[in-house]
């Protein structure tokens, strides 16, 4: 999937209001009431990778739905960044915080900017392979032979993709072929015309897809990656010193949501459903399947296993300095 570069005045603003209304406009001032965060007040921006279109994005719906941002003095607004890279720059370059895939934020500390993480988000492998329903593609071992569809070289879908089948013990390039194709809905039409017989994808997606065309999921990367930080919690240095509270109270409001997930799923979902406009049944099918991948905590195999997908890819060419970029006890 590529994208342009997106400039402060382009950014897609999607309001922290149940629905998620987008519309276009600049960035919005920061600023906290009385001199500090949380309770006592913080209003402004929040970046975040995939807002609309990623599992990971429910909290933070959920959050805003549930009056758990008001609880702590927050409001906020979500911007919607398209890729990991774009929203640590965003967050960089003004925003101050939000949420990003975790690779790109070892990488962008890797070039001397500014950006820390103190909380996880997802803690899955987030891309999936589905097929038509009549597909004779029934389970990951089906697919030699065949072609399967990825959104660009470098890309999420297209390392695990490769990670997920050398595991199976197929080996892209010579018992199946990689097809580039663009994004995820890109994917579904290359396979709906019968280019590819697999397509990547990812939920809330993965679900709707399967809903509406009965099309089945294969296989999950989750399913062959077991330890992993698929989207962090990050800000800049000076955002966290001048913003403490502001960050913990985000972090409390962030935490009660995805115990709403894991204790009334239902709820959650009916909340998640409404902010991104999917049918009920659709968005709840979406969030049980994710309903165990969603933590503050970090574990060391799951820094470890992005800081080596990383350099696997060569996106990351040296050891990162946890202790310096990661803020393990900042929420706790």
């Amino acid at each position: 999937m590529s994208f342009e570069p997106m400039g402060r005045r382009g950014f897609i603003k999607i309001t922290a209001a149940a629905g998620g209304t987008l519309f276009l406009g600049g960035l919005t001032g920061c600023g906290q009431d009385s001199g500090g965060g949380g309770k006592k007040g913080y209003s402004g921006d929040v970046a975040i990778t995939g807002l609309a279109s990623l599992i990971h994005s429910a909290p933070f719906f959920i959050a805003q739905a549930e009056g758990y941002y008001e609880e702590e003095g927050l409001t906020l607004e979500h911007i919607q960044f398209p890729g990991g890279l774009d929203t640590v720059r965003g967050i960089e370059s003004g925003i101050g915080f939000g949420t990003s895939s975790t690779i790109p934020v070892f990488i962008a500390a890797e070039k001397g900017m500014d950006v820390k993480i103190f909380g996880n988000v997802y803690t899955a492998a987030s891309v999936d392979f589905i097929a038509l329903p009549d597909s004779p593609v029934t389970s990951i071992e089906d697919v030699r032979g065949k072609k399967v569809a990825v959104s660009t070289p470098g890309s999420n879908s297209s390392y695990f993709a490769d990670r997920t089948l050398r595991a199976a013990g197929i080996i892209p390039g010579k018992d199946v072929e990689l097809i580039s194709v663009g994004s995820a809905s890109d994917s579904w039409t290359a396979v709906s015309q019968k280019v590819v017989d697999v397509a990547w994808t990812a939920s809330p997606l993965s679900e709707k897809i399967a809903s509406e065309s009965g099309a089945k999921v294969i296989w999950r990367s989750r399913d062959y990656v077991t330890d992993w930080s698929d989207t962090c919690l990050v800000a800049t240095g000076s955002f966290i010193d001048e913003n403490t509270e502001a960050l913990k109270g985000w972090g409390r409001a962030l935490k009660k949501a995805m115990d709403l997930i894991t204790n009334d799923l239902e709820k959650a979902a009916d909340a998640y459903g409404k902010a991104i406009k999917y049918e009920p049944k659709v968005a709840l099918e979406a969030l049980k399947n994710s309903q165990n991948f969603y933590s503050l905590d970090f574990t060391d195999a799951q820094l470890a296993a992005v800081v080596a997908a990383g350099k696997e890819q060569g996106q990351i060419t040296k050891e990162p300095d946890m202790n310096a970029i990661v803020m393990r006890n900042f929420l706790s």
